[in-house]
């Protein structure tokens, strides 16, 4: 099988100026500006040095780089806040298609992404999401998510803990808010 270039033309990283690469596409999905890391983003503690922002940039054959994916990660005592994923509508279908297939095949962008954060951010007790869209929960599920006892509220559990435990931290994270 011929070698689909996607390693060559698809990168993840962690950026500490994810503004500078993914406003234009965070705003495209969303309708609202980026989220630059700053104090009281939340009502908890959200110093910048907790923020961890995850970009996806896709190499097309002319040679552009474009923004693709974008998520944020921000620490708060022993797990991270997972919020703000995206991935540029247009994406998949200027994809190559043995690339496209590949992408499918890994579970698509946002799930790479997450995986990629997942190999960096597992200094942790667990993740947590807010989601209320059921093609983005399904994603979530793919990638190692689990719902909980509160509405939106999902888990990714990096840590064996108890039952009453994960209530507690689970019901801590609902407190938040939307994130």
């Amino acid at each position: 099988m011929a070698e689909s270039g996607l390693g060559r033309s698809l990168v993840i990283f962690r950026s500490p100026d994810a503004a500078a690469i993914a406003s234009e596409l965070f705003h495209e999905c969303f309708g609202f500006p980026f989220p630059v890391p700053r104090d009281n983003a939340l009502p908890i503690p959200t110093p910048p040095q907790a923020w961890r922002q995850f970009v996806a940039t896709y190499r097309w054959p002319d040679g552009k780089d474009e923004a693709v994916g974008f998520c944020n990660w921000i620490r708060y005592k022993d797990f991270y806040l997972q919020g703000g994923m995206c991935v540029r509508r247009s994406f998949y279908r200027r994809l190559p298609r043995e690339q496209f297939r590949e992408v499918q095949g890994q579970g698509g962008l946002a799930q790479m992404m997450m995986a990629a954060a997942a190999r960096e951010l597992d200094d942790c007790i667990a993740w947590f999401g807010y989601c209320g869209d059921a093609k983005a929960l399904a994603v979530d599920l793919r990638a190692g998510y689990e719902t909980t006892h509160r509405k939106y509220v999902i888990a990714k559990w990096f840590r064996s803990i108890d039952g009453a435990q994960r209530e507690r931290l689970v019901d801590e994270v609902a407190k938040i808010g939307p994130f």
